[in-house]
């Protein structure tokens, strides 16, 4: 490779980085992101309200993977959008998952527990809407990033959300967990307004309903996050092991809340490990498997 190519491909690398701790991140992120691996069902309904719909990322190549992964997106239930996650669709999507985020309803429309029945609607909804399902049913890898992953964690340890929106027949065979609140502080100010409806303190705390039926879980933390801090990977971690469910976690030592998941891009895995780490969870608990279609 010449210089000046390598130069070229370095400047745009630190360009692209800086532009992503500037304004719209997100938007910068997405331009850079390559669309080969996928092809995007976009806005698929999956229930009446107006943010009750969801991106279905399908890899281009067959065959896919058994089990669908969904991926909640965090924002302090108050903000965000699916389609800002793009880059999160096309990494998984390109390693042949097929790959749903959903919107669902934010703060103050509603409050806790509408945003993860929410999730779960969705989810129960999905075999309507997959062009093509394994004839077992529908397996499913949750994923979710900050007070996405607290949501993801909810559904993977207290099954009564599925069951309540006809999700019976779906399977959670793995939950992956980036910078989430498991043991949920209910007096913090980003969480407060949120959850004025709960009377006990372990009916959203997934530290306290986990079971031994949760599902493998892979948990990611940075060390340097001061949103919501490494003690509850750490907490959680502890409390999966003790119920002898099979869990691994990683706390990156310089990582922070939102480039913890910049690393899952293609363009940005040189940021943290966090891409090789859940490919070899996944590997691992036979969530690799492919399905003939």
């Amino acid at each position: 490779m010449s210089s000046k190519v390598w130069f070229l491909g370095g400047f745009f690398i630190l360009a692209a980085t800086a532009l992503l701790v500037a304004c719209q991140p997100v938007k910068v992120l997405n331009g850079v992101t390559p669309r080969g691996a996928f092809t995007l069902e976009s806005d698929v309904p999956y229930g009446t309200e107006h943010r009750q719909g969801m991106d279905i990322y399908l890899p281009r190549n067959r065959p896919y993977r058994r089990a669908v992964l969904v991926f909640v997106y965090g924002g302090s239930w108050e903000s965000g959008d699916k389609e800002d996650f793009l880059f999160v669709g096309q990494t998984f999507a390109r390693m042949g998952y097929v790959t749903v985020i959903p919107n669902y309803r934010l703060y103050p429309e509603v409050e806790f527990p509408d945003f993860v029945d929410d999730i779960a609607l969705a989810i129960a909804r999905l075999s309507a809407e997959m062009p093509e399902s394994c004839p077992e049913g529908l397996d499913v890898i949750l994923m979710g990033h900050s007070a996405g992953g607290h949501t993801a964690a909810m559904l993977a340890t207290d099954p009564k959300y599925l069951a309540r929106n006809q999700g019976e027949e779906v399977q959670v065979r793995g939950l992956i967990g980036l910078a989430a609140p498991y043991d949920l502080p209910l007096d913090h100010e980003l969480v407060v307004d949120k959850f004025t409806r709960v009377t006990d303190d372990a009916e959203v705390n997934p530290l306290a309903l986990a079971t031994a039926e949760a599902p493998p879980s892979l948990l990611l933390h940075g060390g340097a996050d001061t949103t919501a801090y490494p003690y509850h990977t750490e907490r959680f971690t502890a409390r999966l092991e003790e119920l002898g469910v099979p869990v691994t976690s990683h706390i990156y030592p310089r990582a922070r809340h939102v480039n913890l998941l910049a690393g899952v891009a293609s363009v940005l895995r040189f940021l943290n490990p966090a891409t090789d780490d859940i490919e070899t969870f996944l590997k691992a608990h036979g969530l690799s498997d492919t399905c003939p279609y």
